[in-house]
């Protein structure tokens, strides 16, 4: 059997079912044969970072990893950003390297260089195979590690003339199936009755659900959790398709990425019990939220991130699922009644959250130019499960007013804040869930980054709408620049993405006028055919975004 038969056979069998990448050379003999088979769908695209940003979307939304398969160094340079994206939101994917012979790397010949040193830093393991026998024991490595523990990237370096050789026998092992989380790591007894001894003392206590909770399948546990306790539970980025953000409980995200009024829950309380999260500084406001003299109890799979970014009073290293069962099953064992302080201070928020945002609703111009509030009113009216996605930018704020409430619908570049990830990301969201509305929330900046793949989206058929928040500038960076001095590097020209998006064979709409936008968008989602919408943006329109997020670097 041939190297590169054996490694197919090991990926798919593991349940591997999404492939995607550019072809060249060095992963023909890998395409030809992907090519004879009819359970895996490969995407081919027209730039490698969106082939990373789809793999992202599959396995956030399945909890399996894709396969990513780059030619050589330029293959993968050209992946790197959506690849490093993935991996710091700690998405499961393998990368199939396929690099020129051992000789040509050996020699510094053409299209090679080390590919294994560039993104070190951020996946969570590679190898290189120098012989045929290492290829299928490589293969099952980088899978269990991808899906283990914290989940994240395994690249295996498979040359050219490694794949094409022969693997010298049939006599393989089975392909094991692989899906997080592989494990789940239970906590200490002893740390979990005194987390809850905590949370039976304290008065205003506040769940801060992290991205962990997502893969961990601890929805139901978490809503239990806040819902015993009458806690109020604030999101980030990457949690909000974990809980769902119409449970009146759930208040949304904070931080650098989220709205003054949800951060007020962390900064009034006098516990903070952390799941599933690293207390980034994007959560936190770089730590500004987190209330002085609370108790901070931290629960993360990975126990590099316990006390990483603040001090706590009570780490616990364990799968986010199994400590929340784990949790509730102690407070029940002792009857509890809710303050009724707590009932005030909860609906206090709510009410703070729903007068802030109709404050901004109110606020909107009536200058003739179209306003983000027009757009976010006319999302808030989606189905219950629409899955959104987002790039970088002030867009993002916006789009981020919409709750979400189905799992894993809320797709973003959150650790990286990557421009170029939305359409991908759109794309793959589609392929997991062709069943459901699929939205991409995109700056016009963003969007050029991405352009060449509105070809993959036609060519697929993967009919997600694609909302051009468009501006004709770098709108988040502008008031920074001028912070400085005068304005270079900002401002730009665009196409007529709606013309733009015809010519690729998609549907194009083009809003200009206010009132306008609710109509596109439905004529777009009642298509069934990929959609791009081109909303010409009130330029000087800004997000209503705290202080430590305006002021960010």
């Amino acid at each position: 059997m041939k190297v590169y038969k054996a490694v197919l056979d090991q990926l798919i069998g593991a349940g591997v079912t999404y492939f995607s990448g550019m072809i060249g050379s060095t992963a023909a003999p890998y395409a030809a044969t992907l090519a004879d088979r009819d359970d895996i769908h490969y995407v081919g695209v027209r730039h490698e970072h969106t082939a990373a940003s789809i793999l992202d979307a599959t396995a956030r939304l399945s909890g399996r990893p894709g396969c990513l398969m780059v030619h050589g160094a330029s293959g993968f340079l050209a992946a790197s950003a959506g690849i490093a994206s993935a991996a710091l939101d700690s998405t499961p994917m393998f990368i199939l390297s396929a690099t020129q012979e051992r000789r040509a790397m050996e020699n510094g010949w053409w299209q090679t260089m080390n590919v294994q040193t560039p993104l070190r830093d951020v996946i969570k393991w590679q190898k290189r195979v120098e012989r045929p026998e290492q290829a299928v024991d490589a293969i099952r490595v980088a899978l269990r590690e991808a899906v283990s523990g914290k989940p994240g990237i395994a690249q295996v370096d498979m040359p050219i003339d490694v794949s094409a050789d022969d693997l010298g026998t049939n006599d393989l092992p089975d392909p094991a199936s692989v899906v997080t989380p592989m494990h789940r790591p239970y906590p200490d007894p002893s740390l979990v009755d005194q987390a809850a001894g905590l949370l039976r003392k304290s008065r205003r206590p506040v769940l801060l659900v992290g991205g962990g909770a997502v893969y961990s399948g601890a929805a139901s546990a978490l809503v239990k959790l806040a819902e015993f306790l009458h806690m109020p539970v604030v999101n980030s980025p990457t949690s909000r398709n974990a809980v769902p953000e119409t449970h009146p409980l759930v208040l949304g995200p904070s931080g650098i990425v989220g709205y003054e009024p949800v951060g007020n829950a962390i900064q009034e309380a006098d516990l903070v019990i952390a799941i599933g999260s690293r207390l980034s500084d994007l959560q936190t406001a770089r730590g500004n939220l987190l209330p002085a003299d609370a108790p901070i109890i931290q629960v993360d799979i990975d126990s590099a991130a316990i006390g990483q970014n603040c001090p706590v009073t009570i780490g616990i290293t364990s799968d986010a699922r199994a400590f929340t069962e784990c949790l509730n099953a102690a407070l029940s064992a002792q009857e509890f009644n809710i303050p009724a302080a707590r009932h005030d201070w909860v609906t206090s928020l709510a009410t703070r959250i729903t007068d802030w945002q109709q404050a901004w609703f109110d606020a909107m111009p009536n200058n003739g130019k179209v306003q983000p509030q027009e757009v976010v009113q006319a999302l808030m009216t989606l189905p219950a499960d629409t899955i959104f996605t987002h790039g970088a930018g002030d867009h993002g704020f916006y789009g981020f007013m919409v709750p979400v409430a189905a799992p894993g619908a809320h797709l973003v570049s959150t650790r990286l804040g990557a421009m170029g990830c939305a359409l991908g990301l759109a794309l793959g969201a589609k392929l997991a869930r062709p069943d459901q509305t699929v939205i991409g929330c995109v700056g016009d900046g963003d969007f050029m980054l991405q352009i060449g793949d509105l070809e993959t989206m036609a060519r697929e058929n993967l009919a997600a709408v694609m909302v051009v928040f468009n501006n004709f500038r770098l709108g988040s960076q502008r008031k920074r620049v001028e912070a400085y001095g005068n304005v270079m590097g900002v401002d730009h020209g665009n196409p007529d993405f709606a013309k733009l998006a015809d010519l690729f064979g998609c549907e194009g709409f083009r809003v200009d006028t206010p009132g306008q936008f609710e109509a596109a968008l439905r004529a777009a989602i009642a298509s069934g055919a990929p959609c791009v919408i081109d909303v010409i943006m009130d330029p000087d329109a800004r997000p209503p975004r705290i202080a430590a997020s305006r002021e960010a670097r």
